[in-house]
């Protein structure tokens, strides 16, 4: 019976602890970033639903939605046994230089030497310069290893996966082997 008479019995000092605590339990249920603002059960909305004598659904393979955009990633040690699928014919050889000039010779140069406008910029500012195509370490690179390069990045080359498409890349790769003079 007293811990009734307590209950009813609260001061004006007890009502503004409760008033506070209650309000600071509201202002930290909206710190919630989910769906819900008080999500007590979150489980419950994440689960795959299923009714009552349904039969039971599989779920779909780990792998079975790409989640990267399409393209599938391969590290540099294995992209050396990548092959390049575009042809090398005439209509290829003028979408190269259209993309390269577009693309590659503000950096490389309009012939691939590694003398473009903005070459001088990489020898003060950077200690790697644009690459010459013709350089013995571009040479030992396989198809693979260019296309990858090219899509991924390295040293002071930007990414150009995002810009270009995987049939572009692979068609800069049949520019670079003829700016050697093997196509």
């Amino acid at each position: 019976m007293r811990a009734v008479e307590r209950l009813v019995r609260v001061g004006p000092g007890r009502w503004r602890r409760i008033a506070l605590l209650v309000l600071l339990a509201l202002l930290l249920s909206g710190c919630n970033p989910g769906a819900y603002p008080l999500d007590i059960f979150m489980e419950m909305h994440y689960e795959p639903s299923q009714r009552r004598l349904e039969p039971r659904r599989l779920a779909p393979p780990a792998d079975a939605v790409p989640v990267t955009g399409g393209r599938t990633w391969v590290p540099f040690d294995q992209a050396a046994a990548l092959q390049n699928p575009v042809p090398d014919d005439q209509a290829t050889r003028q979408r190269a230089q259209q993309l390269y000039v577009e693309n590659c010779a503000m950096c490389h140069g309009a012939d691939g030497h590694g003398k473009g406008p903005l070459s001088g910029y990489f020898s003060q500012a950077a200690p790697v310069a644009p690459v010459d195509f013709a350089s013995l370490r571009v040479r030992a690179r396989s198809d693979g290893q260019l296309f990858w390069i090219v899509q991924n990045g390295l040293g002071n080359m930007p990414p150009f996966r995002d810009l270009l498409s995987d049939s572009d890349i692979w068609t800069l790769v049949r520019f670079i082997r003829a700016a050697q003079g093997a196509a």
